[in-house]
């Protein structure tokens, strides 16, 4: 039987919990996507056809929600590890910075901050894993 420190089955680096709250982002983006009272307009499947616009700022998508959904979910899933912490990361930054290229203004200045975020955690986040103590009083395993 494993031991877990804190509520983690082993210890996390700092990159993981950002790569988490990235993928909680995205999520949440996603799921609001579709609420009608956030999002106003008409919501059409392909970017650009439709009005449909997230809390007044942001232009989305059928595809785009879902889009998001699963970015959020492997996000999450990549947590996990160290390694697939930073290349979500990393490629979620590379495609923000692509999507960006193509978007309208005001959007695309805020893919590339989110562009800029993400390669930037992916590559400065560095260090060793965080091995919390056991709690005083815990029944040793």
């Amino acid at each position: 039987m494993m031991r877990t420190t804190g509520g983690f089955s082993r210890p996390f680096t700092p990159v993981q919990p950002v790569a988490a709250a990235f993928a909680v982002a995205f999520l949440l983006v996603g799921a609001l996507g579709f609420v009608p009272g956030v999002t106003s307009g008409e919501l059409a499947v392909l970017p650009g056809v439709g009005t449909a616009v997230l809390a007044g700022l942001l232009p989305v998508s059928l595809l785009q929600n879902v889009l998001h959904l699963v970015t959020g979910l492997a996000g999450l899933v990549c947590a996990r590890s160290r390694v697939a912490s930073r290349v979500v990361l990393a490629a979620g930054g590379v495609v923000a910075l692509l999507s960006a290229a193509v978007a309208p203004d005001v959007v695309g200045a805020a893919l590339v901050v989110v562009a800029v975020a993400m390669i930037g955690c992916a590559t400065l986040l560095r260090g060793r894993p965080v091995v919390r103590p056991p709690r005083h009083g815990a029944a040793a395993a």
